[in-house]
């Protein structure tokens, strides 16, 4: 794609240097070190079948004391690769993810420092600086797969997959549900826009991991516009650290391979239970990530499990499967399938954030984490700290199954047991995610099942056996929050033969079933299942 030369432009932008840019350059890293100067532009392209596109604009700078190629037709030139985050109610997750722009011409400007040399459109400068607008960055020809790039090392084949081809307004560029966006859905949500290049000689200068920088965004309906200012050389995690300081950021190297970064932040939520939220973001690793796992304290109460990542599209060949999320003993695991299994399996590959949480009675402490990697290597899972759940009552196990199916607000019913106590044998129920103002009731059962839409609902029955509704079967209403809470004598559990007491040993299943509406018309859901194993 031809790009517009203005010779009087260049040449006045070439002699000019950016507030505080000057100083980026005064001690240029040894070799070619090219960074995302700025991130000046966004351009909405709009929706198909719910899902919106966008195009984030980049301004890359080398600041290293070589020349970076920039040869079009080769693969030595860099891929830009861009993602789009949401941080809302204390979770930090990637939203979407574009594939990647294929260098092809560089310019010599100034944005980050002054140029020190035009060099020639197959080079960027020293000191140079070369801006792709979003539109090109959006220009579908020009998008390659991220499954072609190897982070690490820069290379990547060339000429690359599906080049020249274009599609409807979402194809290959940066995808993001409607769900996640809408203003109506989550009018407190904020947005973050990342960017990242990637190119050879950079890596093999060992200087491939400052290659990313992030923006705020500012929503207007399903549309987005740019404000604040640009973070150089961060990843968008940091933007997590920045809303919040107390969150924990910890640099994970794996030694001869790749970065990662890994967040957490612990505190008390809703009534007696703490909330625990992790992000993992891939930098560069080739090796990637394929399970994380968070230890928790002997008998510590763990609910709610979940986690959530940015769809591979478009064509990719990696799997978009959730990882799996256990209790196992006195740990949660999120994990995919291993590289032996499915080499395309979900894993956490470079330039991709996943988010992972569970809520607990219990309080916070150091714990160390284990980060799984997904490609084999030389070297062992590196272990990170992270806060986790203190030890709880021994033997009490605590555990989310059974997929709910979403309901009519776009969300899917969660589910919690917490504030459990043994001594008053009592136990509270919470649900969230719910639609507002209707009718809802707990079922509870000692066997667990899986029957999906039964009676015409639109959800899943995750209970079997004899079950019965939760304190003789009263009716609640999720009120204007979409929630419920409610208490649970342990003595006086409802069955159709009648209340029984909780045994111990025992396993209890329980539900939420809801009021809920589809295309207008009335119907039924589920939450998602909780399972309590008592001491």
């Amino acid at each position: 794609m031809p790009r517009i030369h203005l010779l009087t432009a260049v040449l006045l932008a070439s002699a000019t240097c950016l507030p505080h840019a000057a100083a980026q350059c005064v001690n240029p890293s040894a070799g070619p070190d090219i960074i995302v100067g700025n991130i000046p532009s966004v351009t909405n392209y709009g929706q198909v079948g719910g899902t919106y596109a966008y195009a984030l604009g980049t301004d890359a700078c080398n600041l290293g004391d070589q020349p970076v190629l920039w040869v079009a037709s080769t693969n030595q030139h860099p891929v830009i690769g861009q993602n789009i985050y949401r941080l809302e109610a204390g979770r930090f997750e990637q939203i979407g993810q574009s594939w990647l722009e294929h260098g092809f011409t560089a310019l010599p400007l100034s944005t980050c420092c002054v140029c020190q040399g035009a060099g020639t459109t197959s080079a960027l400068g020293v000191g140079c600086s070369d801006p792709y607008g979003s539109s090109l960055n959006g220009s579908q020809s020009g998008l390659g797969p991220r499954s072609e790039v190897n982070a690490l090392t820069g290379s990547f084949m060339y000429p690359f997959g599906a080049q020249g081809q274009t599609g409807n307004a979402i194809y290959k560029r940066v995808q993001v549900a409607g769900s996640d966006v809408d203003p109506a859905l989550r009018p407190t949500a904020t947005y973050y826009a990342e960017c990242q290049y990637v190119t050879p000689d950079d890596a093999a200068a060992g200087n491939g991991r400052n290659n990313a920088s992030w923006r705020p965004l500012n929503r207007s309906g399903f549309n987005f516009q740019l404000t604040g200012t640009v973070r150089r050389m961060e990843p968008a995690v940091m933007a997590w650290q920045a809303a919040d300081p107390s969150v924990d950021l910890q640099m994970v190297d794996i030694p001869g391979e790749g970065r990662f970064w890994v967040g957490s932040n612990c505190y008390q939520g809703a009534g007696n239970t703490y909330r625990y939220e992790y992000v993992v973001f891939n930098l560069n690793s080739h090796r990637s990530a394929g399970s994380f796992t968070v230890p928790v304290g002997s008998g510590a109460q763990v609910s709610g499990l979940g986690m959530s990542f940015p769809r591979s599209h478009s064509g990719e060949p990696y799997d978009n499967v959730a990882w799996s999320a256990q209790l196992l003993g006195d740990r949660v695991v999120w994990s995919t399938d291993t590289f032996a299994q499915n080499p395309n399996a979900n894993a956490l590959r470079w330039g991709t954030t996943y988010s992972f949480w569970f809520e607990s009675t219990n309080q916070p402490e150091v714990k160390a984490a284990t980060l799984g990697l997904f490609r084999p290597g030389a070297e062992a899972d590196p272990l990170v700290s992270v806060c986790g759940p203190r030890a709880g009552v021994p033997g009490l196990i605590v555990t989310n199954y059974c997929a709910a199916s979403a309901n009519s607000t776009g969300s899917t019913g969660s589910i919690t047991a917490r504030n459990i106590d043994l001594t008053g044998y009592t136990l509270q129920l919470e649900a969230t995610n719910l639609p507002r103002d209707v009718f809802a009731y707990s079922l509870a059962s000692e066997t667990q099942d899986f029957t999906p839409n039964p009676g015409g609902s639109s959800g899943n029955l995750c209970l079997g056996g004899s079950i019965g509704r939760v304190v003789g079967g009263a009716i609640l209403n999720t009120g204007g929050a979409g929630s419920l809470l409610e208490d649970v004598d342990l003595n006086l559990i409802p069955q159709p033969s009648g209340a029984v007491a909780v045994q111990s040993g025992s396993t209890w299943y329980f539900q939420i079933w809801h009021r809920d509406s589809l295309l207008g018309l009335p119907t039924s859901n589920f939450t998602d299942g909780v399972r309590v194993r008592f001491p």
